[in-house]
C-alpha cells in the first residue's frame, strides 16, 4: 500500500520502541516526535500496562495513545501528571476465570504476576520478577492474596526461567485455552488475558473511535503478541530483530531496535507525507 495515506502508527514497545537495554534511544524519540508533529497519530500497543509506560511516555513531547495489556486497555496518560485519562476500553478477567489461572500457575510451582491498570501484585520477588521491575522501571506489591474479592485483573503473567519455558508455559496455556486468550511476549513471558483480547482488535476500536479504517494504519513488532495486528493493518512492518513469523507477515522488514528501526520508519512515513502534501519535490 501507498505509505503516504497512513493517518496511524502503532508501534510495540519491547524489542521494537526500546533497544535491548529498555532505553529510548534518542533518535528513535525525535524521530516519533516529529512524526506525532506531523499530524499522524502514534499508539504504543504494548503488553504492558499504563503504570508501566509512564516513564516511556514522559520522555515525549506528546501524549501518545496507548493499547495496553496487549489490547485489553485503550487510553491515553494525561500530562503532566501521567494518570489514565479517556479510557476508551478496559476488559478484564473474570473472578472465577482469574482463581483458575491462579491455581492452575500454583500447580505448575509457577509464582503469577496479576495486573490491574492501577496494580501490580505478586507473593514474592522471584529471580524473574525482580529483573521484571528493573526493565519495566516498577516495583510490584508483595501481598498474601493477589486477588480481592470479587475482583476482575486486567492480566496475570507468568514468568519463567528459560529452559524450562517451552514446557512449563506451553502446557499452562494449553489447560487455560478455553476461557482464557495466552500470548507469548517473549520465549519465557505468557500473558494470559481475558478471552479475544490482542491488539488487533483494540486496533480497530482505536480507528473507529478516531474516524480511521486500519488500511490507513501502519504497525511495527516484533514477537508473536504482535501476529494479529500485522495481520490486519494495512501497511504491517517487521523490525530486524523480529521471530521469522512476524517477518513473513512484512510489508517491510526495518533494522534492528538496537539500530534504531523505527527511526528508520518514521523518517520513511515522514518523507511519503511530505511528498503527498507538496512541501518536497
Amino acid at each position: 500500500m501507498k505509505s503516504s495515506s497512513i493517518r496511524l502508527f502503532a508501534i510495540d514497545v519491547d524489542g521494537t520502541l526500546l533497544d535491548s537495554t529498555h532505553q529510548l534511544r534518542r533518535e528513535v524519540k525525535d524521530s516519533v516526535c516529529r512524526l506525532a508533529a506531523s499530524g499522524i497519530k502514534i499508539a504504543l500497543a504494548t503488553a504492558r500496562g499504563p503504570a508501566a509506560v509512564r516513564e516511556i511516555v514522559r520522555q515525549f513531547d506528546f501524549s501518545p495513545w496507548l493499547i495496553c495489556f496487549s489490547g485489553g486497555w485503550i487510553g491515553e496518560l494525561d500530562s503532566p501528571s501521567l494518570v489514565p485519562k479517556d479510557v476508551r476500553r478496559d476488559h478484564r478477567i473474570s473472578c472465577d476465570a482469574a482463581r483458575t489461572i491462579l491455581s492452575t500457575a500454583f500447580s505448575h510451582d509457577m509464582e503469577p504476576n496479576v495486573f490491574t491498570p492501577e496494580s501490580w501484585r505478586v507473593r514474592k520477588m522471584t529471580d524473574q520478577i525482580l529483573q521484571e521491575s528493573r526493565i519495566v522501571n516498577l516495583r510490584p506489591s508483595v501481598v498474601t492474596n493477589l486477588l480481592a474479592y470479587g475482583e476482575e485483573p486486567s492480566k496475570i503473567m507468568l514468568i519463567s526461567s528459560l529452559d524450562e519455558a517451552s514446557d512449563v508455559l506451553l502446557s499452562i496455556r494449553e489447560s487455560i485455552r478455553s476461557f482464557s486468550t495466552a500470548t507469548f511476549s517473549k520465549t519465557n513471558y505468557l500473558e494470559v488475558l481475558p478471552v479475544g483480547v490482542n491488539k488487533a482488535k483494540a486496533l480497530a476500536v482505536l480507528t473507529e473511535n478516531l474516524g480511521f479504517k486500519l488500511s490507513q494504519v501502519a504497525a511495527i513488532g516484533d514477537a508473536p503478541n504482535d501476529v494479529e495486528m500485522l495481520k490486519e493493518v494495512g501497511l504491517p512492518i517487521a523490525m530486524g530483530n523480529a521471530s521469522s513469523e512476524v517477518k513473513a507477515l512484512a510489508e517491510w522488514v526495518v533494522r534492528t531496535n538496537d539500530e534504531g528501526g523505527v527511526a528508520q520508519v518514521a523518517h520513511r512515513l515522514l518523507d511519503d507525507s511530505e511528498v503527498k502534501n507538496g512541501s518536497r519535490q
